[in-house]
């Protein structure tokens, strides 16, 4: 029933190792998960009174794709007051996620035997969607002992006519380097 290209996918590693931590957890064993990126503290109260006020107001229908203008504007500030980066609300995407944003461009983008070019290590989601439609993922090697930077010479190893998309992650999952 499902296509054929969705058999091909591989288990999500990540799943695999929340699973495992949480069944090292269940049998009382101190564990730290580096598994699935929950966060290890609860919603903030003044999150939640914000959205009961926004649930109260009525706020409760479909909102544009890339997320209500209020937000993607206060998203604007904040990187211009905390990052020095200036934007405007029409290159602000607000979405439920980077695994969902991914999987749209990707689908959006990539005909088959596109090259993406992977920073590496990387976040293991990647390849695997890429590959879901017809893409194939370049590894570009970086290394420790240069904090993992990417730079140019780096980069022009691995650009060949094929490449269509440069994945940038920054700051970086899982070396937490920033570009």
């Amino acid at each position: 029933m499902l296509a054929d290209r969705v058999k091909t996918l591989k288990p999500s590693p990540t799943l695999a190792v929340s699973a495992k931590a949480n069944e090292l957890k269940a049998k009382g064993i101190d564990i730290i998960s580096f598994g699935a990126g929950e966060p290890d503290i609860d919603t903030p109260d003044f999150v939640k009174e914000a959205c009961i006020k926004a649930l109260k107001e009525g706020k409760t229908k479909y909102t544009p794709s890339s997320g209500i203008l209020p937000l993607r504007e206060a998203l604007v500030d904040k990187l211009k007051n905390e990052n020095n980066v200036e934007y405007s609300p029409s290159e602000i995407v607000v979405s439920t996620g980077a695994k969902m944003v991914l999987f749209l461009i990707f689908m959006a983008m990539l005909n088959e035997g596109d090259e993406v070019i992977i920073p590496s290590p990387y976040w293991v989601t990647y390849p695997e969607q890429i590959r879901l439609f017809g893409g194939v993922p370049v590894f570009a090697e970086l290394q420790e002992d240069n904090n993992f930077e990417l730079t140019l010479d780096i980069l022009k190893e691995y650009v060949s006519p094929k490449t269509k998309i440069l994945i940038i992650n920054s700051p970086s999952n899982p070396t937490g380097a920033v570009i």
